[in-house]
């Protein structure tokens, strides 16, 4: 069993991951093109998430571009919106062949990759687990791609996005290799898979390169987590074939159902609508919480988690309300 696994299922206490540092970032007053460029100014808004929430685990902040710009896609930075592309990269065969194949710190990877080895420098013990954060292939041949033209390749040209999905094949997996280079105890790989997608584009286009990744990189100390929070329980089965050490799944299922999909000693993570932790007030925060940690309470192997990335603007005083409850719960077992 990998290490990350047996500490959850081992835990007495109900354990939880809370992707805060947008929100918190901007409380300290840093742009995120500040935190998402500079890494000692993210590794204070890091340590600032830490102090204030505590907890197992500890996840950098969450950037959907970080891949595809060291690939050469263009970015629109803004000072209080996460990063995003500015023009699409890949519209044709050619596009593709022209790619040149980044390596690990390329561009803003160096920030990503240098987390994890300095908050286990700078953390005190007993230290949490700190997760490397990365885009699964799709994502990042979506973000390449553009919105614009998505469709259009996916449906017409899916040649085009097998060559792309190839070379981007060609970096990932260093990639993945680095993070365990530089100390993370494992890494979330953010892969949400929408419901157009049939069965077989999921498998052709995703599921086949991630079973790639998790068998080359995955082992007894560094665990990955798949994060899709647009499946379905249709989907989850599927997932499964993957062989990741975690599951993080979106609100679109129940906890108490998808566990039902997953072995036992399989991290199932998730799964907090995101609209309702921005949108809800505090006091029913902490009571919805405690509802589900009760109903829960005979599954060991959950980890409780928003749905996705917690968007910059999400009131904090909704997240201590969870933490809160999170502490409460764990009081009283």
């Amino acid at each position: 069993m990998l290490h990350l696994t047996e500490t959850v299922l081992k835990s007495k206490q109900r354990l939880f991951i809370l992707p805060a540092g947008y929100p918190v970032g901007l409380e300290m007053d840093k742009a995120i093109s500040e935190f998402a460029t500079d890494t000692n100014t993210q590794i204070q808004v890091l340590e600032e998430v830490y102090k204030r929430f505590g907890g197992a685990f500890l996840l950098p902040i969450w950037d959907r571009m970080i891949e595809a710009e060291a690939f050469g896609t263009p970015l629109q930075v803004e000072a209080e919106m996460p990063i995003g592309a500015s023009a699409a990269m890949i519209g044709s065969q050619q596009d593709v062949e022209a790619m040149i194949i980044p390596r690990p710190g390329h561009k803003r990877t160096t920030v990503t990759l240098a987390i994890p080895r300095l908050l286990k420098e700078r953390l005190p013990d007993p230290k949490p687990f700190v997760l490397g954060i990365m885009n699964g292939p799709l994502a990042v041949a979506r973000q390449m791609i553009g919105e614009e033209r998505w469709e259009e390749i996916l449906n017409q040209k899916p040649e085009v996005l097998d060559a792309l999905l190839d070379k981007i094949m060609r970096f990932l997996p260093d990639y993945l290799h680095a993070f365990h280079f530089n100390d993370a105890d494992g890494v979330v790989v953010s892969e949400p898979l929408e419901d157009a997608l049939t069965a077989d584009q999921r498998e052709r286009f995703s599921l086949r390169h991630i079973q790639r990744l998790i068998r080359e990189v995955q082992n007894q100390h560094f665990g990955v987590i798949l994060h899709n929070p647009l499946a379905d329980e249709a989907q989850l089965t599927q997932l499964h074939t993957s062989g990741a050490a975690g599951y993080w799944i979106g609100s679109r299922v129940s906890l108490a159902s998808a566990v039902k999909q997953f072995t036992e000693d399989t991290m199932v993570v998730g799964n907090l609508a995101v609209d309702w932790l921005t949108g809800a007030p505090a006091d029913a925060v902490y009571e919805e919480t405690q509802n589900l940690l009760t109903a829960m309470r005979d599954v060991p192997n959950i980890v409780l988690a928003p749905e996705d990335d917690l968007p910059p603007h999400t009131p904090l005083a909704n997240l201590d309300a969870l933490v809160r409850a999170v502490n409460q719960f764990n009081a009283s077992l």
